[in-house]
């Protein structure tokens, strides 16, 4: 369940994941997966921990370092979070570019959804 206590808007989330995230499908075994990444420098750690609490997610948070940047990423891949979590949080939240981007997501969310091979 989502931290009403948090003191970020679902708004500021929003945002920020125009900027900075990601709603794209990646091939593993010739099967598509759904991701929702949100990525950035390793100091907002403690801001990825409240977008977490905020939303209500339970995925790890991870860091690593490329090219001599440390990076902290979350990522989202369990089919039943994007379902009941990311898809209701980001609906009607976003605009522009992104926007077209999580619709077209989304949308092919759900035309894969009765061929995928799990329930979760």
């Amino acid at each position: 369940m989502n931290d009403v206590t948090s003191p970020l808007s679902e708004d500021f989330i929003a945002g920020l994941v125009a900027g900075e995230g990601s709603f794209m499908w990646i091939k593993q075994n010739g099967t598509e997966i759904p991701v929702f990444q949100l990525k950035m420098h390793a100091n907002e750690r403690p801001l990825f921990e409240m977008i977490k609490s905020k939303i209500g997610l339970k995925e790890k948070i991870h860091e690593y370092n490329h090219q001599g940047r440390n990076y902290v990423l979350l990522l989202v891949r369990k089919r039943l979070v994007i379902e009941q979590i990311i898809i209701p949080f980001f609906d009607n939240r976003l605009f522009g570019l992104k926007k077209e981007q999580f619709v077209v997501w989304k949308t092919h969310f759900f035309e894969l959804k009765p061929y995928f091979r799990y329930k979760k």
